[in-house]
């Protein structure tokens, strides 16, 4: 296992700069076979503490690997970093745009133009390219993934159905979906299905968000359930777990993204 770090561009917002790191299993510079690929938003939670922001915990994944590669498939993992301002980052991974009546103690934005049509734009076109170009992957949709959490996850979930020529496997954990519910519908509405391989998804019962309350956490992972099953998704390619009393946090998504990663490529060597 190797992980190499990148400087890009996100091309489609500005040319915005964007850290990029991307990790081979063991055995890659051993043999000439390709590989699957996942591909990660807030990526600098993904492999150490060291590369967070504001001192949170990572999802510790590089040590874990180091531990327990034997019992993960062989993929290749593109960890994508998120903008450091929080308002930003939501902008970024949010496909809409929508006004917001926000109460006087919520931190959060009244307006957000959202730009997460244009991101996953970049990340199917000029990001998927230098990942195919540099690396020996299978560059196929059967083979490629996409995993969130938070907004991150309502960015994995409308990528579910907008991105079908792209992603048939989605992780979507503790995804942060009931304020945008009614554009949500639109697009669940007006959206694929027949494509997708395996789904994971979660939630814990003690989440908060900027604006979003615990028991809307977990009303809108039900209804991301429920809507899979609605437009004829089987329910056996879709992991749904909720965990009690989980909170809002990197230290809960630690524990559960090997899991994740093992459902969605557990066709996969």
């Amino acid at each position: 296992m190797r992980i190499e770090e990148f400087e890009l561009k996100i091309t489609t917002i500005n040319d915005r700069p964007v850290t990029v790191r991307i990790m081979v299993p063991d055995g890659y510079d051993d043999t000439d076979q390709h590989y699957p690929v996942l591909y990660v938003s807030d990526g600098q939670d993904l492999y150490r503490d060291d590369q967070t922001y504001r001192g949170a915990e990572s999802l510790r994944f590089e040590q874990y690997y180091k531990d327990y590669a034997k019992f993960l498939p062989h993929v290749i993992i593109v960890a994508i970093s998120a903008p450091f301002d929080p308002a930003e980052r939501t902008a970024e991974y949010s496909p809409f745009t929508k006004d917001f009546d926000v109460p006087p103690e919520k931190k959060f934005e009244p307006h957000i133009d959202g730009l997460g049509k244009e991101y996953l734009q970049w990340m199917t076109t000029d990001l998927k390219a230098f990942v195919d170009s540099t690396y020996r992957t299978l560059t196929d949709a059967d083979n490629t993934a996409y995993c969130g959490y938070s907004t991150g996850g309502l960015s994995a979930c409308y990528a579910a159905v907008a991105c079908p020529d792209t992603f048939h496997r989605i992780i979507a954990m503790s995804s942060a979906v009931c304020i945008w519910l009614d554009k949500m519908q639109e697009a669940w509405d007006a959206g694929r299905y027949d494509h997708l391989k395996y789904v994971y998804m979660d939630v814990g019962t003690n989440e908060f968000g900027r604006m979003t309350t615990k028991e809307e956490f977990l009303d809108g992972a039900n209804m991301i359930y429920d809507n899979y099953l609605k437009h004829g998704v089987p329910a056996e390619i879709i992991k749904y777990n909720i965990y009690p009393d989980a909170m809002h946090t990197q230290r809960e998504w630690r524990y559960r993204f090997p899991d994740a990663l093992r459902w969605v490529f557990q066709d996969k060597d």
